[in-house]
């Protein structure tokens, strides 16, 4: 029997598992500017090209001959997977319904066509336009990020017309076409929910909690965690939100990332995406808590092959990723890698990119310094005490100007 070939399009350390899943059974072509290594023993054939590039990528699965193409964990290759499925006549979300879940504006359009709540924001193209709006809002805290952008980058909380004038450009830089979402800032509780669509028919799979680094305009989270211990009617309300939102949007198949943050008792969207949770969420964290193979099931959906939505089996696991982020500076020496590494209860992790000798070169924090690893527990309090039992063991010095910093874990 013929394998089938499948275009996997991104190559970040997030996308190792798919490639991993997929390479069983399948011949896998990988598509990304840049293929380190550990991708190596599973691929057939690779197209170095900028994932955004769409019509390159149709050329080359073309050429490639390909029976599927997918993505996970980034919204960059979101657009250009449903791109190459429709031109090619293959299965996936549609090309419309994947600007759709990579446009910001669009969605707060579409949901508020829909009659669900958005926070108040506005669309600009300049910072003349940004300070304007923030104005209306009569001074109050406001958040500028990218439309279309990923990984938080872009994103600044702005509580003067100084400080938009100051953030404008940057944020404007990391959105495709200049555009920046200006949105009243919320500083409630906020949920991560993961869902699976399949014929039409959407099913949250796990909700779980976010907390963030307490570092100014770092917005990364430093742990997000599942199940949620919030109070059982606001998780509820949280999933259905969420159904609504997804299935206002017209997902057909795949998986779905939300994040959701509260405004005294409203509960808003700050973002959705056609595809599963960065930083092993959707390899490892839906698994550790449904027992579903979320790899299988998008190379399944991808090929056309899947013929029912996978049922999930409560396993009673808490889990979620603790994450670090490397000092500005050189490392110099790292004590207890590997041990942590060998923890039973460390599960997929980006312990391999921390090295002696890598360089943080510029004294900032942001997710191109941040490293992860998923934790297992049985309850939220085990949780919490394995994740200070690695704190306790790995440590790093870092130098620079003759100062020696360790990681950062808050």
């Amino acid at each position: 029997m013929r394998r089938k070939k499948i275009a996997i399009v991104g190559a970040g350390d997030f996308q190792l598992p798919l490639v991993q899943e997929a390479s069983k059974e399948n011949d896998v072509v990988l598509i990304a500017p840049v293929i380190g290594k550990a991708f190596e023993p599973y691929i057939k054939e690779c197209c170095l090209i900028d994932v955004r590039d769409q019509d390159a990528a149709l050329n080359f699965c073309r050429e490639q001959k390909i029976d599927g193409i997918i993505t996970d964990q980034t919204d960059i290759s979101v657009r250009t997977v449903a791109y190459v499925a429709e031109q090619m006549g293959l299965p996936g979300i549609g090309y419309e319904t994947g600007l759709l879940f990579t446009d910001k504006a669009r969605m707060r359009d579409v949901m508020e066509e829909a009659g669900i709540p958005c926070l108040p924001n506005r669309t600009v193209t300049s910072v003349e336009d940004a300070v304007s709006f923030w104005r209306e809002l009569e001074g109050t805290t406001v958040i500028i990020k990218p439309l279309d952008s990923q990984g938080s980058r872009g994103i600044y909380s702005c509580d003067s017309e100084e400080d938009i004038r100051k953030h404008f450009d940057e944020s404007a830089g990391f959105s495709s076409n200049g555009e920046v979402i200006v949105e009243k800032m919320a500083t409630g509780m906020e949920f991560f929910v993961e869902g699976m669509a399949f014929g039409g028919t959407f099913r949250n799979l796990i909700i779980g909690d976010t907390h963030y680094f307490d570092i100014e305009n770092a917005y990364a989270a430093e742990s997000r965690r599942t199940p949620s211990v919030r109070n059982p009617e606001t998780v509820r309300r949280v999933l259905e939100r969420n159904r609504e939102i997804i299935e206002a949007f017209g997902l057909k198949q795949g998986l779905t990332h939300s994040e959701f943050i509260m405004d005294g008792d409203e509960i808003y969207l700050l973002e959705t995406a056609a595809r599963g949770g960065g930083v092993y969420i959707s390899s490892d964290l839906i698994s550790l808590e449904t027992g579903i193979n979320v790899e299988k099931f998008l190379v399944d959906i991808a090929l056309g092959q899947l013929q029912e939505m996978p049922q999930s089996k409560a396993t009673g696991k808490y889990s979620g990723y603790k994450a670090f982020y490397v000092p500005f500076g050189t490392v110099k020496s790292i004590t207890g890698l590997e041990e942590v590494k060998a923890l039973p209860y460390v599960h997929r992790n980006q312990l391999d990119n921390l090295h002696v000798g890598m360089n943080v070169p510029v004294e900032k924090l942001n997710k191109t310094n941040r490293l992860a690893l998923i934790v297992e527990a049985e309850s939220e309090e085990q949780w919490q005490e394995r994740v200070a039992h690695i704190r306790d063991i790995l440590h790093v010095e870092c130098e620079s100007a003759g100062t020696t910093r360790d990681l950062v874990w808050k």
